[in-house]
């Protein structure tokens, strides 16, 4: 996968684009901007790639159990991956049209009934910018740049502006997204019911 973007500064000079400020040329001491940068990027970037299913941050992974099981409720705990941001409804086996694996998520650790090993499908922290997608490009710009607004401007409505657009950014990526592969199959509305 190639990026559109290939450094944390060239990804912040998009968001200062949206706003119509000055690029900065590096995360320093030398303006607003690069102060508010060097500060909240990775935040910003974490949570932006948590809010969707990105397909350059999906990972795979069969997960160890722990030796201690939990102390009530499931029969099984793992450790999530570090790197781990969002684990979405799993699947067994990861299988598009499997049955879906009830879990819990309690601090870092996976909780389920699930018997060992744990076929996880998450969304990971990627912190390099040449992975990015194209869409997540366009929308993290968005999002970086709502994120700075009133702190570089001083002016909340073009905030208020920028998250809308972030926002709908977000939903075209997602809706691009779901017509690639075999999507999970939709949760039955009868479970949700029964409960």
């Amino acid at each position: 996968m190639s990026g559109t973007v290939n450094t944390p500064v060239e990804m912040a000079n998009l968001a200062l684009a949206h706003l119509k400020e000055t690029p900065v040329r590096d995360f320093d001491y030398s303006s607003v901007a690069s102060r508010w940068f060097r500060n909240h990027y990775a935040a910003h970037r974490d949570a932006y790639l948590a809010m969707h299913d990105w397909d350059f941050a999906t990972e795979l992974a069969w997960l160890p159990v722990e030796t201690d099981p939990p102390p009530f409720r499931w029969a099984f705990q793992y450790r999530k991956p570090a790197a781990c941001l969002r684990i979405p409804r799993q699947s067994v086996n990861g299988a598009p049209n499997g049955a879906l694996i009830p879990f819990e998520v309690a601090g870092q650790k996976i909780l389920t009934d699930y018997s060992p090993p744990f076929p996880l499908r998450y969304v990971r922290r990627v912190s390099r910018e040449a992975d990015f997608s194209p869409l997540f490009v366009n929308g993290f710009s968005l999002f970086l740049a709502a994120g700075c607004a009133h702190a570089i401007t001083g002016k909340n409505s073009r905030a208020d502006a920028l998250r809308d657009a972030a926002r709908q950014a977000l939903e075209h990526a997602g809706s691009v997204d779901a017509r690639q592969g075999t999507p999970l199959p939709m949760i039955d509305q009868d479970i949700i019911a029964d409960r």
